[in-house]
């Protein structure tokens, strides 16, 4: 079965597993030789600020023991707080904000090990 949903992407299913199709013009597939695909990082173990915004309460600090969707910090942007959680279980390695920082879109805030 082909199938192409809102945002343009192409998929068959066969046999019940889905290949995912990626379509391209003779030009684009001649240039994307020169442009690989970026490997996403493992992010499970950093916590980085999904918005710009202001620290309002950071809930650990190095050495901690955190549990998998246990709030780390709490962010406000445009007056609504946004609590950040862990991805996973472990152990906080370093916590690079505090209280009453101003923070970007990406900033590195909590690192676990």
């Amino acid at each position: 079965r082909l199938s192409r949903n809102a945002s343009g992407d192409t998929s068959i299913q066969f046999l019940g597993t889905v290949y995912k199709l990626q379509i391209l013009t003779k030009v684009a597939a001649e240039l994307s030789k020169y442009m690989p695909e970026k490997v996403a990082e493992d992010t499970s173990s950093i916590l980085r600020s999904p918005m710009p915004g202001a620290v309002v309460a950071v809930s650990v600090k190095p050495g901690d023991m955190v549990s998998e969707g246990q709030e780390i910090c709490v962010i406000e942007a445009m007056k609504m707080q946004n609590s950040m959680i862990a991805a996973k279980t472990g152990k906080v390695k370093a916590v690079h904000c505090k209280a009453g920082d101003t923070v970007g879109e990406g900033d590195l805030l909590v690192e676990l090990e």
